[in-house]
């Protein structure tokens, strides 16, 4: 008989019971009387389950009904998933009501040291050969003690708060089960300060084989523990499961560094601060100033990261708590660390059996045993889950015979062999044989997506991306077929499909299709090498068109969640097919390097140059025009990623060979030196800036008229390097009062243009550009009040054409604060 949770006229109980039927019944019964008679409302679970039931509602119900779980610890307690579900539910429950002492563990015949989730350790009450009597009378008078302070439930616990996440949410939380005890080994682990070695914070370290669920264990941490960072959530995700990028250390620090940077773009840092030498020390400064504890998660680290280098890594500020995930082990300089096996064979039987109950008992044999087939594997049980939702499924023990004794004709050996790199002995034959039946039981739409965003980098693909890539590689159905196809896929739990986001006014909300890093790879091996190209080579093009249509306006936002693609299709990024690059990758490279840098990410933009340029020297039908603008383009990503003498060494070389080839007055010689002239004026060489600026400035002036949009972007360089000339504090002033006039006779200019195009034109940013110069020199002359009027036109503009984390936007407000702190 199982006792009834109370009605809503009577009171809660003080204490419920939670205990393992086979060892601790006898004990339970007389702890129960013994605790009824010393007054307390108890309630006692009287009904034994089997181990797949799970949590029945009216014993939910009476725990959520209570004011305190009394868990009798004993040796079989640990093997009981309802205790484990009772006690997690209670500690999760208190944590949120703020003290976990409403979970007060009596233990017999266990260790200390053997309690898990460790939690249960710290207010545990030893029966020691006690009564039942003297155990009640000690837990009564701390179950009362706890009721005068806080007479709530479990069930008044509030919501945990959403944390705040840097620069973007981490997902995992669709497919994720278990890992209870898990989650408390690292909430434990990052509590424990005094165990963080030399690292200064805690350091907690979370290891397992691809798909083992790491990162959706670390998501699920911040979200349920969200109490313990109210600084909030910084995320920064590495590539370590590429197989090349595992032994490159300077790599993980490109990698880390651009991941810093954009956290330190959500943060508002200035443009000087984001630079590369500065980003470090400046978001040190900033989670300082937070004077909260945060969290600060790094994922992916590859496993062969010199552990010696893992102080880089960890959280700047030593308010923060340091969660790494890896594939690796780190033998040195954590606190903790967490090494994921399989699912607890009852959580991994909850996952594969979510969409279909077993119909009978022999069912749940079949189920239970498929689980340990795959090893409790969360990423082969979600796929395994997903081909019991299909309407032709016969039953779990024809799946289990179908997985563990495929068919010869399958042909596994390829993608067997293929993912030994990936999971370890044992479990790459299972998991490829679940895998190949998952990707051949989708409908040809479902195989389409999965194929198209196999082909591209490991990272949320639009849906409007997707379906241009399948329309251009010649399958028909338009959006609709796409759409199925994406439903179909995400039913047999091969992808996910994020939240809409809000975007910008030029940004329409849209979802994404997610495809995890093994299932991606495996995709690659089960889809032909002839229709993998197809399907790259659509990307190529539908990636190119949407670029292309933002050279004329400032439209990048629309299709910033589409550049991480680009590295994948051109064959630059790890763990991807490795393409050439020919006449269209090259382009496709010159489009997204410029839109990067156009959209303040100097990081990316670099990456991408690069390898175009090199690409362009050994391409031998590259002519030398082409080879000069692209190492044009290289030179200014230098100079927007702070790498001046860099740039310099490229412009100069430009300059001098766009001369000998077009003449000294053609516009790429002019551009050349006009660049050239702005990291003359960066490297502090201002005069010389000046003289060079002017030269060109003129030129243009003279050959294409002085309303021309390249004549009036020099002559707004002109106007900063006017400004910044002077060797004594008069020549300063007459020099910044002539480039205020420069700059006022300008900005008519540049908004008569910007009328003609548009509030979202180039012209439009020209005009904002030439108002922001022409503030910071009123600022620097003591006219504070109107260079405040100006930054602030400036900042709101250009929020509403950049956004509000653009680099330009952050400094446009950051000259307004110092205007508006001037004045006060």
């Amino acid at each position: 008989m199982t006792i009834s949770p109370p009605h809503a006229d009577e009171p809660p109980y003080d204490v419920f019971i939670c205990y393992a039927w086979d060892d601790s019944k006898q004990s339970a019964d007389e702890l129960h009387q013994a605790l009824t008679e010393v007054g307390l409302y108890v309630f006692q679970d009287e009904q034994s389950m089997d181990d797949w039931d799970e949590m029945a509602p009216e014993i939910r119900a009476a725990l959520l009904s209570s004011r305190t779980l009394l868990p009798l610890v004993s040796p079989a307690f640990p093997r009981s998933p309802h205790c484990r579900q009772e006690v997690h539910l209670a500690l999760d429950c208190a944590f949120r009501l703020g003290r976990t002492d409403r979970v007060m563990a009596v233990t017999s015949g266990v260790r200390p040291d053997d309690i898990r989730p460790s939690e249960l350790s710290r207010y545990r009450i030893p029966r020691r050969g006690r009564s039942a009597r003297e155990l009640a009378v000690d837990i009564a008078e701390r179950v009362r003690a706890l009721a005068a302070e806080d007479d709530r439930t479990f069930g008044d616990a509030p919501l945990p708060p959403p944390p705040d996440w840097f620069p973007e949410h981490l997902p995992g939380n669709r497919h994720f089960h278990g890992r209870h005890a898990e989650l408390w080994e690292v909430h434990e682990g990052l509590r424990a300060m005094d165990k963080a070695r030399n690292m200064g914070h805690p350091v907690v370290s979370v290891s397992g084989v691809g798909g083992q669920g790491k990162t959706a264990l670390c998501a699920q941490y911040a979200r349920l523990f969200a109490l313990d960072h109210p600084g909030g959530v910084f995320l920064v995700r590495l590539s370590g499961s590429d197989r090349r990028a595992r032994t490159s250390p300077d790599a993980v620090r490109a990698q880390f560094t651009e991941g810093l940077r954009a956290i330190g773009l959500k943060l508002g840092l200035t443009a000087d601060e984001l630079q590369p030498d500065r980003v470090p020390g400046a978001l040190r400064t900033r989670l300082k100033d937070l004077g909260q504890p945060y969290l600060w998660i790094v994922d992916d680290i590859p496993s062969g990261y010199d552990a010696e280098l893992l102080p880089e890594l960890c959280a700047p500020a030593g308010n923060g708590r340091t969660l790494l995930t890896t594939r690796g082990r780190f033998t040195k300089g954590v606190s903790a660390e967490i090494v994921l096996g399989g699912l607890d064979p009852h959580d991994g039987l909850s996952l594969l059996t979510g969409h279909r109950p077993p119909a009978a008992r022999a069912e749940t044999r079949a189920a239970r045993l498929l689980t340990e087939l795959l090893h409790g594997h969360p990423l082969g049980l979600t796929l395994a889950a997903g081909l019991t939702a299909q309407d032709d499924f016969e039953g779990y023990a024809e799946l289990y015979r179908q997985l563990a004794t495929p068919d010869p004709e399958d042909d596994l050996l390829e993608l067997v062999q293929y993912l030994r790199t990936e999971l370890p002995a044992g479990y790459a034959r299972p998991f490829a044989a679940t895998m190949l039946r998952s990707f051949r039981s989708l409908t040809d739409a479902g195989r389409d997506v999965l194929s198209a965003a196999g082909v591209l980098a490991a990272e949320p693909v639009p849906l409007t991306l997707l379906g241009e890539i399948i329309a251009g590689a010649g399958d028909p159905g338009g959006p609709a077929r796409v759409e199925d196809g994406v439903a179909h896929a995400v039913r047999h739990g091969l992808a996910e499909l994020t939240d809409p986001t809000d975007g910008p006014d030029d940004e329409p909300n849209s979802r994404a299709f997610a495809v995890h890093p093994l299932v991606a790879r495996a995709t690659r091996v089960l889809n032909p090498p002839p229709a993998r190209r197809k399907l790259r080579d659509s990307a190529v093009v539908a990636l190119t068109q949407a670029l292309s249509a933002t050279r004329h306006s400032f439209t990048h936002r629309a299709v910033a969640r589409s550049l991480p693609h680009v590295r994948a299709v051109t064959g630059l990024l790890a763990g991807t097919d490795q393409w050439g690059i020919g006449a269209d990758e090259r382009y496709l490279l010159d489009e997204a390097g410029r839109a990067y840098e156009q959209l303040g990410d100097g990081e990316a933009s670099l990456r991408l140059y690069a390898p175009l340029a090199e690409a362009c020297e050994e391409a031998p039908e590259c002519d030398e025009y082409t080879r000069l603008v692209v190492r044009l383009h290289l030179a200014s990503a230098h100079f927007r990623y702070g790498q001046f003498s860099a740039a310099r060494s490229l412009q100069e070389d430009v300059a001098a060979r766009m001369r000998a080839l077009l003449g000294s007055t053609a516009r790429e010689t002019l551009t050349a030196q006009d660049n050239l002239a702005n990291t003359l004026g960066a490297l502090g060489e201002h005069e010389a800036s000046r003289l060079l600026h002017t030269e060109v400035y003129r030129a243009l002036r003279d050959g294409t008229g002085p309303t021309d949009a390249d004549t009036l972007r020099v002559l707004g360089n002109l106007v900063i390097a006017v400004g910044r000339c002077g060797d004594d504090d008069a020549t300063r002033r007459r020099m910044r009062l002539t480039a205020v006039r420069y700059a006022r006779g300008a900005l008519v200019l540049w908004r008569r243009a910007a009328k003609a195009k548009g509030p979202k034109s180039w012209e439009a940013l020209g005009a904002l550009d030439i108002m922001n110069t022409l503030g910071k020199n009123l600022l620097a002359l003591g006219r504070k009040d109107e260079a405040r009027d100006s930054f602030r036109t400036v900042w709101e503009g250009r929020r509403a054409v950049l956004g509000e984390d653009h680099p330009d936007t952050l400094d446009a407000w950051e000259n307004t604060i110092i205007a508006e702190e001037d004045l006060s």
